[in-house]
């Protein structure tokens, strides 16, 4: 069975992290605008990986009507800038609040 990134570790790097990684939709298609070519690039997602599945055990009480918990992680590439990098979607971890206006965000 292949593995994601084949086995190595992985993580995001400063390119994506603190509100650098946007994106948006066309019609329930999710889009990654590339952080260093701006947002007239998509970012090619070459991989994915699961790297946590398993029943809703974290903040059960404020998420009642979760399934299932779960992390997905996405190999990203530019071929523009060659930007190479991962980002991860997750249910569990921040659960409400106004994020993209967090004062602890750099911009």
């Amino acid at each position: 069975m292949k593995k994601f990134n084949n086995g190595k570790p992985f993580h995001g790097s400063e390119n994506i992290s603190n509100g650098r990684l946007t994106g948006t939709t066309d019609t329930d298609y999710f889009y990654f605008f590339c952080s260093k070519c701006g947002n007239a690039h998509v970012l090619q997602i070459l991989d994915f990986g699961i790297v946590n599945e398993g029943p809703a055990e974290y903040a059960k009480e404020d998420r009642p009507k979760v399934k299932r918990d779960f992390t997905v992680a996405f190999e990203l590439y530019c071929s523009k800038c060659k930007l190479h990098d991962f980002v991860k979607v997750s249910n569990t971890g921040w659960q409400g609040g106004r994020l993209k206006d967090s004062p602890t965000l750099k911009k």
